[in-house]
């Protein structure tokens, strides 16, 4: 059976997941050992570890020239602590706009299918 979104598939027959926007490739399940949801600030995207440079929440939060647009987007950490980048975002978003309650709810659903994987290999 398999799980698809548009940055990422599951396929639960074979135990693995293709990760299409980030760090592309096909990863198996029983890597995984931690999921976050994170917003990278969209200049830095493709330039340096993934997530290294992050965007806060906040009702508060702006710069001098305004608030930073971002990719919304989750990070996954590996037993081999490497980090894995899913991008759910197609283009630079900004809080509290359509686009980023739509990427975020869509990153919402992936994070619940690592959830339970890391679950299952708990039990």
């Amino acid at each position: 059976m398999q799980k698809e979104y548009r940055s990422v598939v599951f396929d639960s027959e074979n135990k693995k997941y293709e990760i299409k926007d980030g760090t592309i490739g096909i990863y198996p399940f029983g890597d995984v050992k931690k999921c976050s949801i994170l917003n990278e600030e969209a200049k830095y995207r493709g330039k340096t570890e993934p997530f290294f440079h992050q965007v806060l929440g906040g009702t508060a939060f702006f710069t001098i020239m305004g608030e930073p647009s971002f990719y919304v987007g989750l990070r996954i950490i590996t037993k081999s602590d490497e980090t894995l980048a899913i991008y759910v975002s197609t283009k630079p978003v900004y809080f509290n706009t359509d686009a980023y309650f739509a990427d975020r709810t869509e990153a919402e659903k992936i994070k619940k299918v690592f959830q339970a994987i890391i679950k299952k290999q708990n039990e």
